[in-house]
């Protein structure tokens, strides 16, 4: 294991480190085992989410919370006010290792189906908000094609570092830089497609709709947005609640769009992990009164 994930868990306590995971690769071990042997859904539900509780309580605990995210600095008085950045994770190496075992190692076939839902064109010109470590914008580089473009930005230094890093490796050119949700370093109206797939629920509300009105700035008049989330989970007896990273009401969400200037022209269950989608697009009719 990368002797920088060592440091990053548990501030270089390598020993512990090891422990740590070492108990987190038994537990994935065993939830395929469970997987394997049970039938039924609850068994495999009940085992899922106590694999995923140890999976936080080792990995994103203490210390290890402090490295893997940074919420909003909170500037002096007389400095200026940042914005509304939410939650911004650091450790990229980490992030992926995690992202691999949550996803049973089939990450690219779960970001495949997320991006099925932006239904992607061949020459669109596309931007991946909170794009992490650029694996979906990668992919999305793929299906636009010579023609089309793909730009990411991501919050954290080190998450565009590795996506860039990536990119080379695979001989794709994707434009990353560091930049957040609420102040989007472009030209208005140069994207035909905005995607912000797991992103949202990193945002305070205030943060979501400066998302909002950044999207609709920067997007083409006939273009479109995808968010893809954590939805929110029912109301749960205490007895049986279990932690999540975090969720999003896409009802809520959607209407925040709808004041923004958006119509909601599709939304549904992903289908895998408890996400739901939605996709809206500028509404032209007030585009046009705006123009007058």
């Amino acid at each position: 294991m990368h002797q920088r994930l060592f440091g990053t868990i548990l501030g270089g306590h390598a020993l512990v480190a090891v422990v740590k995971v070492a108990v987190v690769l038994v537990a994935f071990l065993s939830l395929r085992q469970v997987n394997a042997l049970f039938s039924l859904g609850i068994p495999v539900f009940l085992f899922h989410a106590g694999a995923l509780v140890v999976i936080v309580s080792l990995l994103i605990w203490q210390s290890a919370h402090g490295r893997l995210s940074a919420k909003t600095h909170r500037p002096a008085a007389r400095e200026e006010k940042a914005p509304h950045v939410g939650i911004t994770l650091h450790s990229a190496a980490l992030y992926d290792t995690l992202v691999w075992l949550l996803t049973f190692g089939r990450e690219r076939a779960f970001r495949e189906t997320i991006l099925s839902f932006a239904k992607l064109k061949p020459g669109e010109v596309v931007l991946d908000v909170g794009c992490g470590t650029g694996t979906t914008a990668l992919l999305a580089r793929r299906k636009v094609g010579p023609e089309g473009r793909v730009d990411g930005v991501d919050a954290s230094a080190e998450m565009v570092k590795r996506a860039t890093a990536k990119a080379r490796r695979a001989g794709l050119q994707v434009g990353f830089s560091t930049a957040t949700a609420q102040e989007l370093p472009f030209k208005d109206g140069e994207f035909d497609v905005i995607l912000s797939t797991l992103m949202f629920h990193h945002l305070p509300k205030k943060g979501r709709e400066e998302f909002g009105r950044e999207a609709l700035r920067v997007l083409k008049p006939g273009g479109r947005v995808l968010i893809v989330d954590f939805a929110k989970p029912p109301r749960q007896k205490s007895t049986f609640r279990f932690h999540r990273h975090g969720h999003v009401d896409l009802d809520r969400v959607a209407a925040d769009l709808r004041r923004r200037g958006f119509n909601i022209v599709e939304r549904g269950d992903v289908g895998t992990k408890g996400l739901r989608y939605l996709v809206a697009q500028p509404d032209l009719s007030l585009t046009a009164l705006e123009a007058r």
